[in-house]
């Protein structure tokens, strides 16, 4: 982790010498003494290595890694100070007098910046020579920065993503029998009360995992009229777990949830629940009040409903229903350690791996340590499929894991250690980054991506974004079993994720460490954050922070996650921009405020600022001193107009609006070059589309909402000059002409397109480009056939025909139709009362969902021969439609793995 803490601050050495002192430097001793420190944390950064590996077996070490990690923050501090100061200095005034005085002003608090600058370099360099001195005395080697684990070259890289060991059915092992018998106990006809049955056992066995086989388990979801999964978690709120749970069973959105009491709720989701045979899943349970806050919800009408628990906590289990034998999950024994350690060790050799003889007594010595632990013996298993598979190297990963065989939980973060010492010095980083979110949190990957980039730790690596590099370095910790896929995007991309327990433990633990981060929820807030930690995680709430005795100046980063609303007085929204100048990320999500506060301004150094959900409602012309800032998410606020002092942010590359129109008229010359995100920005107000948004070449996601009728032209000669644009979605209520359509059809470079309004007519399936892979069609009044239209497109994979999209009352998939669509939605289409589907049509159909089509009356004919499909999911249907379900049509779906009804 120190190697990315030094490379940061030798970046911000260069940038200091490149861009920040210019004649004024030159003119003074500080250069040649900035310059002594860059080379010398350049060759500090060669032994790094070599010392993380020494320093948990020897504190003079460990002692010597934390002076170079401190002065390393030092040098920042030293160097955003600098700027911090210079580019909130004395603005320029009217008038020849006050115009002098503020020139000599300028001239001294120059003079005066530079000594103190001075003064922190001199003194940092003194204690880079102390470092340097001792490093030699503590045998530190110069092992170079290119050795195995350092860096992964791209062609590595692929070939470990084509093998890596992911937890699929192929990769389950030893759960054989426990499915089997879970199974039966939820299958039991002669248990017609709703009983609890338990998952029990450590973190890391697998529970989670076997809970999730036994209910997509086909019998399971045959038997059962409605299920849902709910994550629980630790960090357990009765109400937003309610919320969730009325969320799943009543079909009903948020907002609406929220404005429901809890009895209302509770009476409405028990009301459902009664008139099914239900399985409710909830995941990862810590307290037995959790089970007295829900039971409620789930009555017993003696129709063999059931409730599946995963725990630690045996007395848990117990609690919520004593007559319920617990399902204790046992470790593995020796045989299937074995058996799993040789698919994650060798993934490349298929159900016929072996071992190397050579291996053989150095791997079982290995899995003995792993004490049949599931989630170690993966870790391990993945650890060693990365490294030389020779004698030498397994002993060095034997002789480094410090198992020893009793109940210290502590044991478990050592092995877990392993898999995080191991990650190259850029992937640390990333990976302590997800301590700072709450525990099972299902994480955004696009803001995950976004605040990354912000904090430095993506850099552009040849033609590629950082965008794209970033989601590279994710996909790399998922292939090293450290971050688990949640959901995935129809193209296969990462949609979100989270982290396990365990590995959060780490995480936070390595991260507190190395004064990564702080975390300030419900368990620390009588005490202070004094440390010198670099990012703060406020889980309670600000007015929480606000009460710190000592509030660290030192943050780049302060992220809020509380889910409730807060606001802050002016003193003290005052006092918070005041004591944290040099941040780089500010997430204020779900802190109302009307207006920002005019001391944000003197935040120079902020790369993200997320204002959604804070009620905003304007944005000061004073945005424009954020000449840093990449990303500025202003979703679900209030703001109605963008100044145009936004367009002369140089950095600016994500802005997320709330159908905002854009004020006044755009300068000739735009600064946001780099603009890849505009989403969504109303039409209305100006010619901002003819004035400004061919020149905004870099784009690859515009939102537009209004009515664009009227702007045609000025759209068609802007499109084509838009390259880069890839996702277009454009929303009104007037209708979209068919010479409008064919446009916005026939536009080569954009993937994806969604279009929400009335559409005369689709065009001809030779008038459509066919690079689309993504179409959403909403509201759009269609009376003809789209499946005839959009069935001929060759590269689509995802379509999703939601409310009034197709108003006609049939639709026909025909003979090679569809050939590469893998997702399908087809939702409140209230006209549709037929659907044919051809031997031969969506081939590679995979998942499908049908919601809310109240007239389709049955499975259409044909569905027995979409071989590929996964995933059903039957929403919201009439029940006729159920009953043909689970009577003459079962034939059709019955090949189908997952099939989801309620």
């Amino acid at each position: 982790m120190v190697e990315a803490v030094v490379a940061l601050a030798v970046e911000k050495l260069g940038g200091l010498l490149i861009e920040e002192f210019g004649y004024a430097v030159r003119r003074t001793h500080v250069q040649s003494e900035v310059e002594w420190i860059e080379r010398e944390l350049i060759r500090i950064n060669c032994f790094l290595k070599d010392a993380d590996a020494k320093q948990k077996g020897d504190e003079r070490v460990k002692t010597w890694v934390r002076d170079v990690r401190d002065v390393a923050y030092q040098v920042e501090d030293a160097i955003d100070t600098f700027i911090m100061i210079k580019s909130t200095g004395p603005r320029k005034r009217a008038g020849f007098i006050k115009r002098c005085v503020c020139c000599f002003s300028f001239l001294l608090n120059e003079l005066a910046l530079q000594h103190k600058l001075g003064k922190d370099i001199r003194g940092i360099k003194v204690k880079i020579s102390d470092i340097s001195a001792s490093r030699i005395t503590y045998g530190i080697e110069n092992i170079g920065g290119g050795g195995e684990g350092s860096s992964y070259v791209s062609e590595k890289l692929r070939e470990r993503r084509r093998s890596s060991p992911r937890m699929d059915d192929h990769d389950v092992i030893g759960f054989d029998e426990d499915i089997n018998m879970l199974v039966a106990r939820l299958l039991d006809q002669e248990t017609p009360r709703r009983s609890t049955i338990s998952i029990v056992g450590m973190g890391g066995l697998g529970k989670t995992t076997l809970a999730k086989k036994v209910y997509n388990c086909r019998s399971v979801k045959r038997r059962f009229d409605f299920c849902a999964w709910v994550y629980v978690s630790q960090d357990y709120r009765a109400g937003e777990l309610l919320h969730e749970i009325g969320e799943k069973i009543l079909r009903i959105e948020k907002g609406r949830l929220a404005m429901m009491n809890r009895q209302h709720l509770e009476e409405r989701v028990s009301t459902v629940l009664r008139k099914k045979r239900y399985l409710i899943v909830l995941d990862d349970i810590w307290e037995t009040e959790v089970w007295d806050d829900l039971k409620t919800l789930f009555p017993d009408v003696m129709n063999a409903s059931r409730v599946l628990f995963t725990t630690r906590i045996r007395d848990v289990a117990i609690h919520a229903d004593p007559r319920s034998a617990t399902h204790e999950l046992h470790f593995l024994n020796q045989a299937q350690s074995w058996e799993l350690f040789l698919k994650k060790a060798f993934p490349m050799e298929g159900d016929s791996v072996t071992c190397p003889p050579e291996l053989e007594r150095l791997g079982t010595q290995i899995v003995a340590k792993c004490g049949g632990l599931p989630l170690a013996i993966v870790i391990i298993g993945g650890l060693l499929s990365r490294k030389e598979k020779t004698p030498s190297v397994w002993l060095r990963v034997l002789q480094s894991i410090s198992w020893q065989l009793n109940n210290d939980s502590r044991q478990l973060m050592e092995i877990l250690a392993l898999s995080y010492n191991d990650l190259p010095y850029y992937l640390k980083p990333c990976f302590l980054y997800f301590g700072l979110f709450p525990e099972d949190l299902e994480i955004p990957v696009g803001k995950l991506v976004l605040l990354w980039i912000a904090e430095g730790f993506v850099q552009q690596r040849g033609e590629e974004s950082m965008e794209d590099v970033a989601e590279d370095f994710l996909e790399e910790l998922v292939d090293r079993s450290m971050i688990q896929v949640a959901e995935k995007r129809y193209n296969g991309k990462i949609k979100t994720c989270r982290i396990h327990d365990l590995l959060r433990d780490l995480a936070m633990s390595e991260a507190k460490e190395c004064k990564f981060l702080e975390i300030l929820d419900s368990t620390n807030i009588d005490t202070s954050v004094t440390t010198r930690a670099r990012r703060i995680s406020v889980h309670s709430s600000l007015e929480e922070y606000m009460k710190l005795r000592h509030p660290n100046p030192h943050f780049r980063s302060m992220l809020h996650f509380s889910r409730c609303e807060e606001s802050l007085r002016r003193d003290q929204w005052k006092s918070l921009f005041e004591s944290l100048k040099l941040l780089r990320v500010l997430d204020l999500e779900r802190v109302q405020t009307h207006a920002l506060p005019k001391e944000i301004r003197e935040l120079v150094h902020l790369r993200y600022l997320g204002l959604r959900r804070t009620g905003l409602q304007r944005l000061p012309s004073s945005i424009q001193n954020f000449c840093n800032l990449q990303t500025l998410d202003m979703r679900a606020t209030k703001v109605s107009r963008l100044p145009i002092q936004l367009w002369n942010m140089p950095g600016l590359r994500h802005l997320y609006l709330e159908k905002t129109s854009i004020a006044g008229h755009p300068p000739v010359h735009v600064s946001v070059m780099h603009l890849q995100t505009l989403s969504t920005v109303s039409i209305y107000g100006n010619q901002w589309i003819p004035d400004l948004l061919g020149k905004l070449t870099n784009l690859r996601k515009l939102g537009i909402h209004g009515y664009f009728a009227s702007q045609t032209e000025a759209l068609s000669r802007c499109l084509v000059k838009l390259s880069n644009l890839q996702n277009l979605q454009l929303r009104g209520t007037e209708l979209i002409l068919e010479p409008t359509i064919k446009l916005l059809l026939n536009q080569p470079n954009i993937h994806k397109l969604h279009l929400s309004g009335p559409i005369e007519k689709l065009p001809d399936p030779q008038e459509i480009q066919p690079n689309l892979t993504k179409i959403i069609l909403e509201k759009s009044l269609l009376v003809q056939d789209i499946f005839v239209i959009l069935g001929k497109l060759p590269n689509l994979q995802m379509l999703k025909l939601l409310i009034n999209s197709f108003f006609g009352k049939e639709i026909t998939c025909s003979v090679s139709g569809f050939p590469k669509l893998h997702g399908l939605e087809l939702s409140n289409l209230d006209n549709l009362e037929e659907w044919r589907v051809d031997d031969g049509a969506m081939p590679s159909l995979r998942h499908l969902i049908i919601d809310h089509c109240d007239q389709l009356k049955k499975i259409p004919e044909g569905f027995q021969y979409l071989t590929a499909l996964r995933e059903l999911f039957l929403l919201n249907m009439p029940d006729e439609f159920e009953a043909r379900i689970k009577g003459d049509d079962w034939y059709k779906i019955q090949h189908i793995p997952s099939i989801v009804m309620r």
